[in-house]
């Protein structure tokens, strides 16, 4: 008995490691189910979205009194035209971090998409100044051939590389694909968030039994 008390105190802590498992902290972005500021009637809309920094001119906030049903909430955004328009915000990042984020996007059949029209979800590094662009990852498949009329998760993942010191969530359209733009995609329910390590034991009696075999 001895004997296995002291190897087990020599063992243990060799054994013993720290698995590293992916867990999201909360959805960073402010306004993501576009819902401020609210609209009013009529028009049932306005330029942009409220909390975003909105670029090009094919980008609305508008409600459901439209005809277009949001993913949840009352209102929603709908983008269009050639490129590009679409809206991001930022947050602090470094190289190595892990960051996921998604929107829900919807091709209606009161204003379908057509043509080369797509509805994308991008992560952009920046560097440290906070403008320029050090490279960038997109999740562009949502086109003119995508169902209608249902919301369709679209999201994206990634590592910052080198010489990161933001990481920028986008939604935006353009006529990517050949076939020129057509009709407006329209997103809600975004999300972007930090993957955070969680370190949590992991047991090793196993290795131990071996040794006694």
């Amino acid at each position: 008995m001895a004997r296995l008390v002291s190897v087990l105190s020599l063992v243990l802590p060799l054994f013993l490691i720290v698995a590293v498992a992916p867990a999201s902290a909360a959805n960073l972005l402010v306004n993501p189910g576009f819902e401020s500021p609210a609209t009013t009637s009529p028009p049932p809309e306005y330029y942009g979205a409220g909390s975003w920094t909105s670029f090009g001119s094919g980008i609305f906030t508008i409600d459901s009194s439209v005809g277009i049903p949001p993913n949840a909430g009352n209102q929603l955004l709908k983008m269009f035209g050639g490129c590009c328009s679409g809206a991001w915000q930022q947050f602090p990042a470094s190289a190595g971090e892990t960051w996921n984020g998604g929107a829900w996007i919807r091709s209606d059949a009161l204003d379908p998409m057509v043509g080369g029209q797509v509805a994308a979800v991008n992560i952009e590094w920046i560097a440290p100044d906070g403008t320029t662009q050090v490279s960038f990852i997109s999740n562009g498949t949502f086109t003119a051939a995508s169902p209608q009329d249902v919301w369709t998760l679209q999201t994206i993942t990634g590592v910052a590389p080198a010489g990161t010191g933001f990481a920028r969530f986008v939604v935006i359209t353009g006529d990517f694909l050949p076939g020129g733009p057509g009709g407006a995609p329209f997103y809600d329910d975004a999300f972007f968030e930090l993957l955070l390590p969680v370190p949590t034991e992991e047991t090793s009696w196993g290795q131990i039994k071996a040794l006694y075999r």
